[in-house]
């Protein structure tokens, strides 16, 4: 019910790009020493396209047991890409610089903590409109 407002649909899906984004950012930071590999980043996330009803189809798990629970699985609708220009390379080939990526995972951080505390805010709003004593 509530997931269909805006607002809190809004939150979810900024949440589900940053918790994405902090994937991506964790595994450049595990690549850092890998010959080659190139820092991976993802989109920046359009407003515009958060108000927009995702099209994709949900995955979902296959049980073996009729007796065993079938538990929603998403696929991420947000994919990572390489960085287009990426400031320096490594002699090896790789693209990641620590500071940079420690940098974003600092953003990625506040903005969700930010977005955590509207969905928080929101939630309590609406419970004070829906409260019988209040």
């Amino acid at each position: 019910m509530f997931e269909d407002l805006t607002l809190l649909a809004m939150a979810r899906r900024s949440m589900d790009w940053l918790t994405r984004r902090q994937e991506v950012l964790a595994e450049n930071v595990a690549n850092a020493d890998t010959p080659k590999y190139q820092a991976k980043d993802l989109k920046a996330l359009s407003f515009k396209n958060l108000f927009q009803a995702q099209g994709q189809q949900p995955l979902q798990a296959v049980v073996d047991n009729p007796m065993h629970i079938q538990p929603p699985v998403e696929k991420s609708p947000y994919q990572a890409e390489a960085e287009k220009a990426p400031g320096e390379t490594k002699p090896n080939g790789n693209t990641v610089l620590l500071e940079d990526q420690m940098q974003k995972i600092g953003d990625v951080k506040n903005n969700y903590q930010l977005a955590l505390n509207l969905l928080e805010k929101n939630i309590k709003m609406l419970e004070t409109a829906v409260d019988k004593n209040g």
